[in-house]
């Protein structure tokens, strides 16, 4: 189960075996359940999720009730919430199993621990924070300056799997709009 993070780590970083048999010591295998909640708004992020298999969703609650997707996670990613990973801030977000997923946990102390021990690891964590600025970047941009029949053209083209593998309640809140508004969409497309 830990290749797939192994791979990653040594990628990313180009550490060494025997400081990789010890960085992967601090991940734990974690299942979760589909639509389980690994995380809740006002709860700290203690946790940084590497996902083997699945899919896990990063989500805001409106005080309207409606659901805004900030991010979709499948395998081979990283997943927390970061503001509140780093600043130990309360999260304003939650975090849900969109499929029954296979997990590797690291805690954040367990995280912080390798930065002062192995200085190697800093790559990891700047690669983990560039992807998320990357991520986060990229959706605000598509937000701004694409309407809702662009940014599903656009998730089409560049990202398939995720119309494939979300249903429409969740795609529709990961287009930031309603799933009225996505069947119209997908009827005219």
């Amino acid at each position: 189960m830990e290749e797939n993070l192994a791979i990653l780590i040594q990628k990313k970083t180009g550490i060494k075996e025997n400081q990789l048999s010890e960085i992967l010591n601090y991940f734990k295998p974690v299942s979760a359940l589909k639509n389980q909640l690994l995380l809740e708004k006002d709860k700290t992020a203690d946790r940084l999720f590497f996902i083997n298999k699945g899919c896990l969703r990063l989500y805001y609650s409106n005080s309207d009730g409606s659901i805004s997707t900030r991010f979709m996670a499948f395998e081979n990613t990283f997943l927390t919430s970061i503001v509140s990973f780093i600043s130990r801030d309360p999260s304003l977000e939650y975090i849900e199993a969109v499929e029954n997923s296979e997990l590797l946990v690291i805690s954040y102390q367990d995280f912080f621990h390798l930065k002062t021990t192995i200085p190697e690891w800093d790559k990891m964590y700047i690669y983990i924070l560039e992807y998320g600025l990357t991520v986060i970047t990229s959706k605000l941009n598509s937000l701004l300056t694409q309407n809702a029949t662009e940014r599903y053209r656009n998730l089409i083209k560049n990202n398939p799997e995720l119309v494939q593998r979300l249903s429409n309640v969740n795609l529709a809140a990961y287009l930031n709009i309603s799933p009225e508004t996505l069947s119209r969409i997908k009827t005219q497309i």
